[in-house]
């Protein structure tokens, strides 16, 4: 981007002078130059676009220069001026001063005299817009540092909340309502890894015609299947999305975040836009969101999996001691059998469990701070199962 040229505006009558002034003194110093010899023309261009100095004789035709110096306050437009004066004229100068000029310079006017003052006069302008500009940059901070901050505490908020939920097509609404509120994007969806590999269309909003049609389906999408594959978040738009065809219809950007546990892809969510692109840093905002959703639908099938088999052990429990109660079999012999079971079920989730320890304590690396909390619900919930096992048959039997 081209650097700014300070505006220079000259009023001074004497065509002959106002030449020397412009052609030789401030255009060759690399000024942008306006000038004219009549008030009343030079107030209207001032009002207009005020510049950053201005040279003026008092006795332009029309409008007098402290006429013009008058107008400028009342307009409240802040103007450094430099009087050129007569010989002799410093009353008038003066008096031009209390106007509101800044400097003055003597005729006859010398080209290197009239620079040096111009260039003390600008010495505030360009303070005064340097200060403006560091003003307008910190405000822009402090608005996008607030955005950031609102961004970061949804997030943890949605980390909480998913993290608390066991059904996984709940999960996956909670976190596509989420990513359109976050990226502001046109439509977003979740894709879910079936046997096969293949993207598995669970949830979504504002997708199109195809997509609405194709809901629990596998769905052809060139981008999820690379991103499974990859586990990498893909951010395109333009040009570059060409390449590859998202099952959404007619967009201009994308995000798609990988959902990883356990060093495995199980889904994809993905949002995109029909004109804008994405900023950058929401693909941070969609890969934290993945994560989220990865963890929270892995810890659902998790405690799905475990409540079922702790819901067996309570039913083979029931039917043994029946089954011995009608056989006639010794106590012993039922309490043999259900050690067995309950060293059958009580064996792996404990092996869980203490993998799941390793995993909250950072033995198995660092893990996000927001997913922190969707590992500490599973490792409760994988402790509660284990309790209730031990509740049924206590461990002090000599298998574990």
């Amino acid at each position: 981007m081209a650097e700014q040229r300070d505006t220079v505006f000259v009023i001074d009558p004497d065509e002959q002078e106002r030449a020397v002034i412009v052609e030789a003194a401030l255009e060759p110093s690399g000024y942008n130059v306006r000038a004219t010899g009549d008030g009343n023309e030079a107030l209207s261009m001032l009002l207009a676009e005020p510049p950053d100095v201005l040279v003026l004789d008092l006795e332009p035709r029309g409008l007098s220069g402290q006429d013009i110096l008058v107008a400028l306050q009342s307009q409240s437009i802040e103007v450094p001026a430099i009087i050129i004066a007569d010989q002799g004229g410093e009353r008038e100068a003066l008096r031009a001063f209390r106007l509101g000029a800044k400097d003055y310079i003597l005729r006859p006017v010398r080209e290197a005299e009239l620079v040096q003052t111009v260039e003390r006069a600008l010495r505030d302008v360009r303070m005064r817009r340097e200060r403006a500009t560091l003003i307008s940059e910190v405000r822009t901070a402090d608005a996008a540092a607030e955005q950031r901050l609102r961004e970061i505490k949804t997030l943890m908020g949605i980390g909480k909340s998913v993290a608390a939920l066991q059904d996984s097509d709940e999960i996956l609404d909670r976190v596509v309502r989420a990513a359109m509120q976050l990226t502001r994007a046109d439509a977003v969806g979740a894709y879910v890894r079936d046997d096969d590999n293949q993207p598995v269309l669970r949830a979504g909003q504002n997708l199109s015609r195809n997509l609405l049609d194709s809901m629990d389906e596998v769905v052809h999408d060139d981008l999820a299947t690379l991103v499974m594959n990859s586990q990498e978040t893909y951010r395109g738009d333009g040009d570059g999305l060409k390449r590859f065809k998202p099952a959404q219809e007619d967009v201009n950007a994308v995000i798609y975040a990988p959902m990883v546990v356990n060093e495995q892809s199980i889904g994809v969510i993905w949002v995109a836009n029909s004109r804008l692109p994405f900023e950058p840093h929401m693909t941070d905002i969609m890969s934290a969101l993945a994560d989220y959703g990865a963890i929270a639908v892995f810890n659902a099938h998790l405690f799905t999996t475990m409540q079922e088999r702790s819901d067996a052990l309570e039913r083979r429990v029931a039917v043994a001691e029946q089954e011995a109660q009608e056989s006639g079999a010794s106590s012993e012999d039922v309490e043999e059998a259900l050690r067995e079971f309950a060293q059958e079920i009580r064996s792996p989730l404990t092996q869980i469990l203490g993998n799941l320890s390793m995993f909250k304590n950072g033995e198995l690396g660092a893990i996000p701070p927001g997913n922190k909390a969707a590992v500490d619900v599973m490792h409760r919930q994988v402790g509660e199962l284990v309790n209730l096992i031990d509740s049924i048959i206590p461990p002090d039997t000599g298998y574990l």
